[in-house]
């Protein structure tokens, strides 16, 4: 945890030396004198503004679809869950724990840079500053997965689920004239009921299973 938030901080500021802090678009002036080239094309723009019939965003249904095979129907999967339950007894029963670690980290730098392109797909600007408050939401996000469909088990469409839920309050929070800053309120709390929700199905569930025994 402390290595990763580490080179969080290292990126954080290392991406704003390029641009000097600025966010870049088609037209503006650099600091440097000169005038930004290119322009987003609409093919690239429609990476988050697509959709399929009735469905916006399909790149998120078919990662959340992928994920879900991966980690629930493929062997590679469920030694990620065993390792992620007790690394050392998968050590033991012969699982290269840490070739599956790095490549649970090589995903999810993929995953994060896909996310980077939809996000740059919907604001159409390289703005160095536009995914600093995601944090936040991508750990209430998967606390809610958690809680909902896999009870202290991350789970993909828990995840897709969470994120639409947590989407759901930020918007309505704007649609009905909230400010800002009552979006940072909504999601401590979130990430407050999140684990009491699922602590207390969990705790629900264990009693229900000693009682039938």
């Amino acid at each position: 945890m402390l290595a990763t938030l580490a080179m969080m901080f290292v990126i954080q500021g290392a991406k704003l030396i390029p641009v000097d802090g600025q966010s870049v678009s088609s037209g503006m002036v650099l600091s440097n004198g000169n005038v930004a080239p290119g322009k987003f094309a609409a093919g690239f723009l429609i990476i988050d503004r697509g959709m399929v019939g009735p469905i916006p965003r399909p790149v998120v249904i078919v990662l959340a679809a992928f994920t879900w095979f991966c980690l629930g129907r493929t062997k590679w999967g469920r030694m990620m869950y065993a390792i992620g339950s007790n690394p050392e007894a998968s050590r033991l029963a012969g699982v290269r724990v840490g070739f599956y670690w790095g490549l649970a980290y090589v995903m999810c730098g993929a995953f994060a840079s896909i996310g980077g392109l939809v996000l740059a797909s919907r604001i159409g600007q390289g703005d160095v500053n536009a995914g600093s408050s995601s944090l936040l939401e991508a750990v209430a996000v998967a606390l809610v997965g958690t809680s909902v469909l896999g009870i202290g088990k991350p789970n993909a469409w828990g995840t897709l689920l969470g994120a639409v839920l947590i989407g759901i309050v930020l918007t309505g929070l704007t649609i009905n004239g909230f400010a800002y800053h009552f979006q940072d309120t909504a999601r401590g709390i979130v990430l407050i009921v999140a684990p009491i929700f699922s602590f207390t199905l969990s705790t629900k569930k264990s009693r229900y299973v000693h009682a039938t025994l």
